[in-house]
């Protein structure tokens, strides 16, 4: 079991636990009103000021659960299941695979209001009433209202535990990979990791852990497909490509743990001089993140414990910070991996030649108007959109953004803000920015020099890296992202929401190729009637066959 923290940023790292392989029990507090925001009662807990979350209500929350549920969850309907009378099942007879289990905690502190007109679980209902994926997850069968008083349950409140235990049970019972066999020989390697880890060891280096296997009889092909599944139930983490094919991070916690300290823990940051800069920027010096892990042994035991596979605590070798130091660069791989930072290369903040980093998910800086302004006299292309039909998972942005940044080199000035980031493209004088809306990423190309005219051929190069990066991503996922791939009818600025204004880009495609001017055909009736610059948009196109992005 797994109890994520409730801090923001570290909302980022919830991946590495999520897995097909699972099910989820979302707990809501039923005092509180599904529109109030969450920050005026717990700062301390989610201190969300600046971040995307900002201003975010609990029933807002409750859908971003759901949905962070069904992107890293597979949602695959086997025939076998789809014919079995006990799976289970919504309300509309749909096989569930990924059933969420709702508790209501706080019944106790409801007094005595009644749901006169509809049921709290009906409230929450309504929070999907456009998603008919997300209501699938949940069901009235698999809901629950519990108490929480400061004392003793009575028999009453026990029993309503006791209820949830039950649904538990079932719930796993009915899971698509409850009896599927699995080799014992896997279970066997799965002991070895788990006696390593006890002991101390926090990443294993795939050639040594090929001899481990030899002694289970497992070989070359056969270590990949257990590698595999030992990190779909989480007990490992482990990428077979890149540089990433070589190393297996054993202790998960461990690894999240890195992370963890980093972000969240203010403790760290009290005296130091940066602390505003990563707060509010998300950058950080390899230097002081050293300085971060090295702080652990001032701040907490400086004996670093485990449970081994006895249920007994195990000291081990390295104290926790020693184990960062040492495992620096195999942490920071995979965090780059994973979207959570990545390395930059831009020294203006710094005296000397320092490594820097960016953790997205840190930044809480908006981006101003003053540079909304300034890009609005630039030469610039046509706004290229992908609007995400279903829904855009919130921490597909953060990942584009690394990715990118592994390609390019990002702008002198200040590149990086929590819903935009600006890189230099590979032709002189040419930069874009990436952005996020609610709904959609943004992608804008632009010249330094108002008098240097857009070079098509870049703009067509950069489009088609970042889709390829886009799609990269959609495929880390278990569960489909469909997006449509188009442009904004207005001018409007970079980060502002687009829904209004989107055209698809396969619907224009023809009249755009044959037409200088074209009336909008969002906007043809009514005062806002307006016309197109279709050679804005023109030299942002590929070729026919990639025009159509239902991926």
């Amino acid at each position: 079991m797994t109890d994520f923290a409730g801090q923001v940023a570290y909302y980022a790292c919830h991946q590495v636990y999520l897995s097909r392989r699972a099910f989820y029990i979302v707990v809501i507090d039923m005092s509180k009103k599904l529109k109030e925001e969450c920050r005026m009662y717990d700062k301390d807990r989610h201190n969300p000021t600046g971040s995307l979350f900002h201003s975010w209500t609990y029933r807002e929350y409750f859908h971003f659960w759901l949905q962070t549920i069904n992107t890293y969850c597979n949602d695959g309907i086997s025939q076998r299941d789809a014919q079995d009378t006990t799976a289970i099942k919504d309300s509309m007879a749909n096989v569930n695979f990924h059933p969420v289990i709702l508790v209501a905690s706080h019944k106790d502190k409801m007094g005595r209001i009644l749901h006169t007109l509809d049921t709290f679980y009906s409230q929450l209902e309504a929070c999907l009433s456009k998603e008919q994926t997300l209501k699938r997850l949940i069901s009235p069968y698999r809901y629950f209202e519990v108490e929480c008083p400061p004392k003793a349950l009575t028999q009453k409140q026990q029993m309503s535990i006791d209820l949830v235990k039950k649904c538990i049970v079932e719930t796993v019972q009915k899971l698509p990979h409850w009896g599927e066999e699995v080799p014992l020989k896997w279970f066997e390697l799965e002991k070895s990791l788990n006696q390593k880890k006890a002991d101390g060891e926090k990443v294993l280096k795939r050639q040594l852990l090929k001899e481990t296997a030899k002694t289970f009889s497992i070989d070359e092909d056969d270590l990949s497909d257990a590698l595999r599944f030992l990190h779909e139930i989480g007990k490992i983490i482990y990428f077979s490509v890149d540089k990433l094919k070589d190393t297996i991070i054993i202790d998960v916690q461990w690894f999240v743990d890195a992370f963890k300290y980093i972000i969240t823990d203010e403790k760290h940051f009290a005296r130091k001089d940066n602390k505003n800069m990563l707060v509010n920027t998300g950058q950080i010096s390899g230097q002081y993140m050293e300085e971060v892990w090295r702080s652990i042994k001032d701040n907490h035991d400086v004996t670093y414990f485990d449970t081994n596979v006895n249920g007994e605590n195990d000291k081990h070798h390295d104290f926790a910070w020693q184990s960062y130091i040492k495992h620096k660069t195999d942490i920071l791989q995979y965090m780059d991996k994973l979207g959570l930072m990545t390395r930059i290369e831009t020294q203006l903040d710094l005296d000397d030649e320092e490594e820097m980093y960016y953790i997205p998910s840190m930044n809480r800086t908006d981006f101003p108007d003053d540079r909304k302004e300034a890009l609005n006299r630039k030469q610039k292309s046509s706004m290229m959109v992908y609007f995400f039909k279903s829904y855009l998972p919130h921490f597909f942005f953060f990942r584009l953004v690394v990715n990118c940044v592994k390609k390019w080199k990002v702008c002198e000035e200040e590149s990086f803000f929590k819903n935009a980031a600006f890189y230099k493209a590979e032709d002189a004088g040419h930069y874009f920015v990436i952005a996020v809306s609610k709904t959609s990423i943004q992608l804008q190309l632009f010249t330094r020099d108002e008098t240097v005219k857009l070079s098509e051929e870049c703009v067509k190069k950069v489009r088609r890296t970042v889709e390829e990066f886009i799609k990269e991503i959609i495929e880390t996922f278990h569960k489909g992202i469909i997006y449509d791939m188009g442009f904004t009818c207005s001018d409007i600025e970079i980060t502002d929401e687009d829904e209004k204004f989107f055209l698809r880009e396969t619907d224009i495609y023809r009249e755009i190729e044959k037409s200088e001017k074209m009336s909008c055909p969002k906007h043809f009736l009514g005062p806002h009637d307006h016309e197109i610059d279709t050679n804005k948009i023109r030299i942002c196109f590929l070729n026919r066959e990639s025009t159509s992005r239902d991926n």
